[in-house]
């Protein structure tokens, strides 16, 4: 399946879970993005290595007019893009997880407050 299908799958798929248009709106901007990366490749062809590309891409961290995208419009779209790779897990349509361990791991919350106590 190539990367163009699997995201219009996808996107189905959180409409029909009930995602509001505007989220969908959203998460079709993100698909866009990528795309725009990684053309309309197999999905198997996807890796660590250009996944990590992309994280590290003026695609994702820049407006089409050179400047900066906002820390959290880059968050959201890392997050749709890691979502998006682990549901393709779960459906099957690839065997092995791309994902870079930075995608994968979760940034621990510092709660100041308790630590003191």
């Amino acid at each position: 399946m190539n990367l163009a299908e699997a995201l219009h799958d996808y996107l189905d798929y959180l409409k029909a879970i009930g995602k509001s248009e505007k989220t969908l709106y959203t998460y079709g901007k993100d698909s866009s993005q990528i795309l725009a990366f990684f053309g309309d490749k197999p999905l198997a062809d996807l890796s660590r290595l250009n996944i990590g590309k992309f994280l590290k891409s003026p695609e994702l961290l820049q407006l089409p007019n050179g400047k900066g995208r906002a820390p959290h419009t880059v968050n959201k779209t890392r997050g749709f893009l890691k979502r998006f790779i682990l549901w393709c897990l779960e459906e099957g349509m690839i065997s092995e997880n791309p994902l870079p361990k930075e995608l994968l791991e979760r940034k621990a919350k510092s709660n100041n407050a308790r630590d003191l106590s």
